[in-house]
C-alpha cells in the first residue's frame, strides 16, 4: 500500500511537502494540506489522462480546482460528489458569511431542516411524482419512503402551519444553510453541476400579497449586496417558476462562456432574461397567410384537448410560454405520428376541443379560421377536423394569439420598444451565464396544500383563516465557489476576489537566511494584528526546500489576491515586492511602509 502512495505521488507530483516548520502557531504551507498537481502547462492534458481524480473533466473551474488542491473526487466516490478541502472550505466559509450578514440585515433566522424527508408531504403537494426521476428515494427497514432534501418548501411550510396561528406572528423568514442532493442524470463540470451540493434556501411568510411582494424586493436588494460584496459581475433575469411554482421569478447570474444557461438582454435599458422567459419583438409578417410555410407543432392536453401551435417559419416553440397561456394545464408537445394515439385522437369524436395557437410573428388581422384555412399547409391538417368539430356545439374551436416563440439574438427589446415613440427597437444580445441564484415569489400553492393559515387582525367571519403568503428564495454556496473560479481565472491560475479567497495575501519567504526569516515573521504578525481586514487571512509559503519559481507557480495557480516576496531585492536593496494577482501589478516599498500603504485596499 505504502509504495502504491508513493508512485501516485510520483505521478502527481504533490508541491506540498511536510517539513520541519519554524513558524510556531502561524498559518504556513509547510503545515498545510494542500495537494497541488504539479503538471507543466504542455503535460496537463497527458496528466488528466494518467491519473483519476482529473480525468474526463470539463470546465476550467473543476481542472483548476483539481490542480489547485481544493477539492477531490475518489475512486470509490460517485460522479458529482466531491470532498472539499481546506483551503475550499475556508472559501466557502466566507461566502457564508457574507450571505448571513446580508440576510441577518433583513431580519431572517437560521435554522437547520432534517435533509432524510418523509415522502407524506411530498405526495400531498405532488412533487413526489413530478420530481421525477431526480429525487433520491429510498426506504427505511419498515418500507417507509423517504427522499434525501433537493429543496424544502414542504418541510418549512409544514412547520410553520404547526406553530404560527396570528398576524401577529408575521412576517417570518427562515433560512438555512446545508447540503442539497439530486440524481443529476450527467454530473458534469465539478461543483457547478455535481448530485451533492451545499445551498442556502430562505424561506418567507407574510399575511398579505402586498407584504409578500415588498419582501420579494427586499430580499433581491440583499443578493445585490451579496453578489457586490463577492466583488464579480451579475446580472439579474427574469426567469421561469418552473417545477417550484409561482407567480414571479428572478435568476442570478454570473456572466461565464462556460454557463449552461443563455441570457438575452439589452445594452440601452439594462433588460435581462433568460431565454425561455425573454420576450423579444419581431415585426409581424406583411406577406398573405396564404403565401407563408409556418412552422407547425401539436399537442395533447391531459383533459384531450388536441393543440395546433402555429408559428413563423424561421421559430422555435417556447413550451414554457405555451405552458403559461394554458394554465395548470399540463400538455405534451409532439410531432404528427409520434404518438400512437394521434390518430385517433384527430377524430373528432374523440378530442374534446379544438385549441389553435397562432404566434404575435403573425398579424392579429390573419386570425381567424378562413385567413387560417387559406394556407394550404395549415388546411392540410386541419379544415376536415374544424369542419367536423363546428358542427358540434360541445366542441369548440378556440382560436389564441400570443407569444409563443423563442426569442432570438437582434430580436427587439420589448421594454425600449415600448417607451420609443417610433417603431424602432434595440436589438437584444446574447450572453452565456452560471445560475447562482434564483428568487420565487410563490404566493399560497404551497400554504393551502399544507394547511398553513393564520387568523387576520379583522376577521370578515367568526374564526376566519387566511392562507399565508409565501416566498422561496435560493442561493447555490458550492455552485457560488465554482462560478466563482470560472469567471475569474487565466491561463496560469485561480484569480480570487479578495473577500472569498482563502487567504488574502500569501508571504513567500525566499529563503531561511536569518534575516528573511525574521522579516517574514514580523511582516505576517504585522498583518494579521495591526491591518484589520487581514486578520487570519495571511499564510506563509515557508517552503524554502522547493524552488523559487516553483513557488511563484504555486501562488498563481492557488490565486492569492497579493503575494509578497521577500527574497534577494530584500537583502541587497532591503524592499519587499508586493504583487497583485488580478492586475499583475508589481510595487517595492520599505517594510515601515507596508501598514500605512493599505496595499490590501
Amino acid at each position: 500500500t505504502s509504495s502504491h502512495k508513493l508512485s501516485h505521488a510520483s505521478k502527481l507530483e504533490f508541491s506540498y511537502r511536510f517539513i520541519t516548520s519554524n513558524c510556531g502557531n502561524r498559518a504556513c504551507l509547510s503545515k498545510t494540506f494542500l495537494p497541488i498537481i504539479k503538471s507543466p502547462a504542455s503535460k496537463v492534458k497527458k496528466e488528466q489522462k494518467k491519473d483519476e481524480n482529473v480525468v474526463n473533466t470539463i470546465g476550467e473551474s473543476h481542472k483548476l480546482m483539481l490542480r489547485a488542491g481544493l477539492i477531490r473526487q475518489h475512486k470509490q466516490s460517485s460522479s458529482g460528489i466531491y470532498t472539499l478541502l481546506p483551503f475550499a472550505l475556508r472559501s466557502l466559509e466566507k461566502i457564508e458569511k457574507i450571505v448571513d450578514q446580508e440576510l441577518e440585515n433583513i431580519g431572517a433566522q437560521k435554522l437547520l431542516l432534517p435533509i432524510l424527508l418523509s415522502a407524506n408531504l411530498w405526495k400531498r403537494t405532488g412533487r413526489w411524482d413530478a420530481f421525477g426521476t431526480e429525487l433520491f428515494q429510498l426506504q427505511d427497514r419498515k418500507n417507509s419512503e423517504f427522499c434525501l432534501a433537493p429543496t424544502h418548501e414542504e418541510e418549512i411550510t409544514q412547520l410553520v402551519s404547526n406553530e404560527v396561528v396570528s398576524y401577529r406572528q408575521l412576517p417570518l423568514r427562515l433560512y438555512q444553510i446545508g447540503r442539497k442532493y439530486r440524481d443529476e442524470m450527467r454530473p458534469r463540470l465539478g461543483l457547478l453541476r455535481g448530485r451533492e451540493f451545499i445551498m442556502k434556501d430562505l424561506y418567507t411568510f407574510d399575511a398579505t400579497e402586498e407584504l409578500a411582494l415588498k419582501t420579494y424586493e427586499e430580499v433581491v436588494e440583499a443578493y445585490k449586496k451579496i453578489f457586490t460584496r463577492i466583488g464579480l459581475p451579475f446580472t439579474i433575469a427574469n426567469a421561469d417558476t418552473g417545477n417550484i411554482g409561482g407567480t414571479k421569478s428572478h435568476e442570478f447570474h454570473f456572466l461565464s462562456p462556460a454557463g449552461e444557461d443563455s441570457i438575452l438582454y439589452c445594452t440601452q435599458c439594462g433588460y435581462s432574461s433568460n431565454e425561455e422567459r425573454a420576450i423579444g419583438i419581431i415585426p409581424a409578417s406583411s406577406s398573405p397567410f396564404s403565401d407563408i410555410n409556418p412552422t407547425m407543432r401539436f399537442g395533447i392536453t391531459k383533459d384531450k384537448r388536441f393543440s395546433v401551435i402555429i408559428l413563423g417559419s424561421e421559430r422555435e416553440l417556447n413550451i414554457p410560454k405555451l405552458k403559461k397561456e394554458m394554465s395548470e394545464n399540463s400538455i405534451e408537445i409532439l410531432q404528427l405520428g409520434d404518438h400512437e394515439n394521434v390518430q385517433e385522437l384527430l377524430r373528432s369524436d374523440r378530442m374534446s376541443s379544438l385549441d389553435i395557437y397562432v404566434d404575435k410573428s403573425f398579424s392579429a388581422n390573419m386570425i381567424n379560421l378562413d385567413s387560417l384555412l387559406r394556407n394550404k399547409m395549415v388546411s392540410d391538417v386541419l379544415s376536415g377536423m374544424i369542419k367536423e368539430l363546428q358542427n358540434s356545439q360541445l366542441k369548440p374551436v378556440n382560436i389564441h394569439h400570443g407569444d409563443y416563440h423563442n426569442t432570438k439574438t437582434c430580436d427587439g427589446c420589448p421594454v425600449c420598444f415600448k417607451s420609443a415613440e417610433t417603431d424602432r427597437f434595440t436589438p437584444l444580445k446574447n450572453s452565456h451565464a452560471i445560475e447562482v441564484g434564483h428568487t420565487f415569489l410563490l404566493g399560497t400553492k404551497y400554504s393551502e396544500l399544507l394547511k398553513a393559515s393564520y387568523a387576520p387582525e379583522s376577521p370578515k367571519t367568526p374564526g376566519e383563516l387566511l392562507p399565508i403568503q409565501m416566498g422561496c428564495y435560493g442561493l447555490g454556496i458550492s455552485r457560488m465557489l465554482a462560478a466563482i473560479i470560472e469567471s475569474s481565472h487565466d491561463e496560469n491560475g485561480i484569480i480570487w476576489p479578495a473577500s472569498v479567497a482563502p487567504y488574502k495575501v500569501c508571504i513567500l519567504q525566499g529563503s531561511d537566511e536569518s534575516r528573511i526569516t525574521e522579516t517574514t515573521q514580523a511582516l505576517y504578525d504585522l498583518l494579521n494584528s495591526e491591518c484589520t481586514e487581514l486578520s487570519g487571512d495571511v499564510i506563509i509559503d515557508d517552503r524554502v526546500n522547493l524552488s523559487f519559481g516553483y513557488r511563484l507557480r504555486d501562488a498563481e495557480l492557488v490565486g492569492y489576491p497579493w503575494l509578497i516576496v521577500l527574497g534577494n531585492n530584500y537583502l541587497e536593496n532591503g524592499k519587499i515586492e508586493i504583487n497583485e494577482r488580478r492586475n499583475k501589478q508589481r510595487n517595492f516599498m520599505d517594510f515601515g511602509h507596508i501598514k500605512e500603504s493599505r496595499f490590501w485596499l
